[in-house]
């Protein structure tokens, strides 16, 4: 994990490497990106070449893309305990639905967080059975409101598909079956700083009798 600073960063937040920014002195914030990817030429989580309606894991991917080289592997997609989530998204390029109005949804993080029971964040299919290419996104709180309940445990981050889906590209062309087809979830959450540390103050070092001057 690192985290770096205002003014010192030009590209996004490293997920994978769990890179925060300390935006606001004391308080860390993190966006985390994993995803379930749907290849039709891996079976992988496809069965009969349909991911099946249900409850997955999700990964926050390796940065690594070649399949038999990867000394770098996925990572579980988890929230770490003491973290408060202030938005959730999900998207869906490259997945086809069963039906008008399928959804994922990702799967309640407790706490009064976006996504909590209720009211979690949810993707919904059109008439044509793609998913919309914004994705959906959870109404934002105000973040370190002061009422904001942290997680009590690490937590899993997880969808929930209500119906059988496909990979396949909008609009499907040839070869573009082997474009990127994966259920994609947006986690930013905050966490407080670590106490300082030696490096934080200016402190002397001890200096023998004699060495003064």
């Amino acid at each position: 994990m690192s985290v770096i600073f205002p003014g010192n960063y030009v590209a996004h937040l490293n997920a994978y490497r769990e890179q925060g920014v300390e935006a606001l002195p004391g308080v860390e914030f993190y966006r985390i990106v994993g995803a379930l990817v749907l290849d039709p030429d891996n079976a992988g989580v496809l069965s009969g070449g349909a991911l099946a309606a249900g409850t997955y894991n999700l990964k926050v991917l390796s940065p690594d893309l070649r399949q038999d080289d990867k000394p770098r592997v996925d990572k579980a997609f988890v929230i770490p305990k003491n973290s408060v989530v202030y938005r959730t998204a999900v998207n869906a390029p490259g997945v086809k639905a069963a039906a008008n109005g399928n959804t994922i949804k990702i799967k309640a993080l407790g706490g009064n967080a976006p996504g909590n029971t209720g009211s979690e964040t949810t993707l919904t299919a059109g008439t044509d059975l793609f998913f919309p290419t914004d994705g959906a996104a959870s109404a934002m709180l105000t973040v370190v409101n002061g009422t904001a309940i942290s997680t009590s445990a690490d937590t899993a981050v997880q969808v929930i598909t209500s119906a059988s889906f496909t990979a396949e590209q909008n609009p499907s062309a040839g070869a573009d079956r082997k474009s990127p087809s994966a259920i994609l979830v947006e986690i930013c959450y905050y966490r407080p700083a670590p106490a300082p540390d030696a490096s934080d103050a200016h402190i002397p070092f001890g200096i023998e009798a004699g060495q003064g001057t």
